[in-house]
């Protein structure tokens, strides 16, 4: 697929304003789900869950406007990190085992993500992360994109299938349907469509799928329940921070192991833009990403990264270009101030974020397995490649509670597929299986001489 508006140009008339009503829209797909999943989790009330849905909006909106504007400066969404949603819960699913306090663990988070946050600042400032960013060769950022999508598929697939849709625990047969049907009619957009119909796919699937859903009557109203028209959002709403050692470690690792999506997320995008990103975008795209981290802690939020999503959605439409992105950012931020809004954004049935989300992960996965056929994949990358995705992928089948009798940090850390992966490919590409010349860094790949996609 060619790119139909480069980073720098700016779609004039109609098309301006589909697009960034599309990227608002995916915006707001990517970002209120984990709000309100965790919210339950936490087992906030409506209100709490309202509020913590309003700032999660202003938090990712503020965030993605400052890295458009001058951290990393490409269209990528700064959004909920499926890895902070993925330790949240394992964090309280394992206070719950213990007979912990929720509370306790909020508070906990809080000081947790504040300096996840200033880790990002450090290796930025310190020029440390350039040392790092050699480490993301085609095999680690290939593994990466495949157990993300393996991480993730299970959620997409209970989404999109209806279980926990309206407080449903099986299938629903209905909504499986509805679902199936918007991943064809997607598909059709983008492989038959012709013009605006094939760059708008994703933003007219999502329409779509909104109105069949307030059709069937399925759409959940909100009500107002003297929630305030106009609210900022609270600073350490979950109480002071408490300093917890496994929780900051925790913290700390998987802000540390987010590396890879940060710097996987801006090759990705470069790639499909065709660009070739220079050293001082992952700079201050680090920067901007720990700021943001720490900004979460205060806002009591979950913590944010930019998305490799976003380039899944530049490759199905064509539109790479930063304005119209720029614009949803700065909605979306708005949106986080008014309860209402963010409370009405929120109707946006989960299923059908989940089966347009579905075709945007199959792009990631398809990135991934091209950044591993790259390898020779003699002897020494099948080892290198397999281990880490045999065993990531087959934690991913181990409950949490089977990690009970270890420390909790260790606990938390080996219940994460992802972590184990990114890790286990770090140490056997660069300590075990060390090739004896200089590997090319995986921001090679992501410039000219990525092979291109059928885009």
């Amino acid at each position: 697929m060619n790119i139909t508006y480069g980073l720098e140009e700016t779609p004039s008339g109609a098309v301006f304003i589909l697009a960034s009503l599309q990227w608002l829209m995916f915006m707001v797909a990517n970002v209120i789900t984990v709000p309100i999943v965790l919210g339950h989790a936490f087992s906030l009330s409506e209100a709490q869950i309202a509020l913590f849905t309003t700032r999660t909006l202003f938090l990712c909106g503020l965030v993605s406007l400052v890295q458009g504007l001058w951290g990393h400066r490409y269209a990528i969404l700064e959004g909920p990190a499926g890895m902070w949603w993925g330790v949240f819960l394992v964090l309280i699913q394992m206070t719950h085992e213990i007979h912990g306090s929720i509370a306790g663990l909020q508070m906990d988070l809080e000081l947790g993500l504040m300096v996840a946050g200033v880790l990002y600042v450090v290796l930025a400032a310190t020029g440390w992360l350039q040392r790092i960013q050699g480490w993301f060769t085609p095999a680690v950022t290939g593994c990466f994109l495949v157990l993300l999508a393996m991480q993730v598929s299970r959620d997409i697939l209970d989404g999109l299938l209806g279980i926990g849709f309206r407080g449903s625990a099986a299938v629903q047969p209905l909504v499986a349907g509805v679902s199936l049907l918007l991943i064809v009619f997607t598909l059709l957009l983008m492989v038959k469509g012709r013009g605006l119909w094939k760059n708008m796919a994703v933003l007219i699937a999502l329409a779509s799928g909104w109105l069949l859903y307030g059709v069937i009557g399925w759409l959940d109203i909100p009500s107002r329940a003297g929630q305030a028209a106009f609210a900022l959002p609270s600073v350490f709403p979950w109480g002071r921070p408490v300093f917890q050692a496994s929780i900051v470690i925790t913290c700390g690792l998987t802000a540390l192991i987010l590396l890879s999506n940060l710097i996987a997320s801006i090759q990705a995008f470069a790639g499909v833009a065709g660009e070739q990103p220079a050293p001082g975008r992952y700079r201050r795209g680090t920067l901007v990403s720990g700021l943001g981290t720490a900004l979460a802690g205060v806002l009591g939020t979950v913590g944010a990264v930019p998305l490799t999503a976003a380039a899944g959605l530049v490759s199905l439409t064509g539109i790479a270009s930063r304005l119209p992105f720029l614009v949803a950012a700065g909605a979306l931020t708005l949106m986080g101030l008014f309860p209402i809004v963010g409370e009405y954004a929120a109707t946006l049935p989960p299923p059908v974020g989940y089966a347009v989300l579905f075709t945007v992960f199959v792009q990631l996965l398809g990135y991934g397995l091209r950044d591993i056929k790259r390898l020779a994949l003699d002897g020494r990358d099948l080892w290198v490649v397999g281990l880490p995705l045999m065993t990531g992928v087959g934690l991913l089948f181990v409950p949490g509670s089977a990690w009970e009798m270890l420390p909790p940090v260790f606990g938390y850390l080996l219940g994460n597929g992802l972590i184990v992966g990114v890790i286990l490919v770090l140490l056997l590409e660069h300590c075990v299986f060390r090739r004896g010349g200089k590997t090319a860094p995986a921001s090679t790949v992501a410039g000219r001489d990525r092979p291109t996609i059928d885009r």
